[in-house]
């Protein structure tokens, strides 16, 4: 009777070992069924076996372990190189899906983010945090070629540049350095053909934001540049001053 009991309790804990077994393995699962309601993505369905330290996933190439595995899945496409979310404006592709909507604002006039003291409107909030130290005093961080000081570490590393004549961005298609990156990425462009500005009264789309802005002055109408001889107004300066040229000299 005892040996039977003993038979029983060992089945009933053999079930249950199974069952968390079952348990742990599924929840290293991705399921194709949900798809993102932000970006519109599904991925594909795949298991990884639970690591030998519970809770703990280990990266076999670099040797960094994460703590949850999404960010263990985020990391592997480091070494992989895929992209699976991709703008559906532009088709750029990004690793995170965080950076796709970050990158969506691009193509965005949206500037949900307000500067409490100026109003001054932001498209990110860290970008908020940034501009707020211009309303303080303090700017602790001094250029020892001309004193002139900054309130961040980062612009002073900018500002050096401009005596140091560095470039510390090159581009890997020609070669070409550039002092900012924010230059390197917009040069990158002529290479990749990447127009991220698209219009969306008419579909047309441009590499510089400042052509955009320029082209969607001519769907508002804004003449603001007008010609004092005859009232005339145009779109662009070039444009007044080639008439005036031609028409009143």
């Amino acid at each position: 009777m005892i040996s039977v009991q003993i038979v029983k309790i060992k089945r009933d804990q053999d079930a249950v070992m199974a069952s968390s077994v079952e348990s742990s393995v599924s929840s290293h699962k991705i399921s194709t069924q949900r798809r993102c309601k932000q970006v519109g993505w599904k991925g594909k369905q795949y298991s990884r076996p639970p690591p030998p330290d519970l809770g703990i996933f280990h990266c076999d190439i670099c040797k960094k372990d994460f703590k949850h595995l999404s960010s263990f899945c985020e990391h592997q496409r480091v070494h992989t190189g895929e992209k699976p979310y991709e703008c559906e404006s532009c088709g750029k592709s990004f690793t995170r899906c965080a950076d796709l909507i970050k990158h969506r604002l691009v193509h965005s006039d949206t500037r949900p983010h307000h500067c409490k003291i100026c109003d001054k409107r932001f498209k990110l909030a860290g970008d908020v945090t940034k501009h707020q130290k211009v309303h303080s005093d303090d700017s602790p961080f001094q250029c020892h070629f001309c004193s002139k000081s900054f309130k961040r570490s980062s612009c002073l590393i900018k500002h050096l540049r401009i005596h140091t004549e560095e470039k510390p961005f090159p581009c890997k298609e020609c070669h070409k350095r550039f002092k900012w990156e924010a230059s390197l990425r917009e040069h990158q462009r002529i290479h990749t053909g990447e127009k991220p500005f698209r219009c969306q009264e008419c579909g047309k789309s441009f590499t510089h934001f400042s052509t955009f802005q320029q082209h969607k002055r001519s769907h508002q109408n804004e003449r603001q540049f007008r010609c004092k001889d005859c009232s005339r107004a145009f779109n662009h300066k070039s444009n007044l001053l080639k008439h005036q040229r031609l028409v009143h000299t």
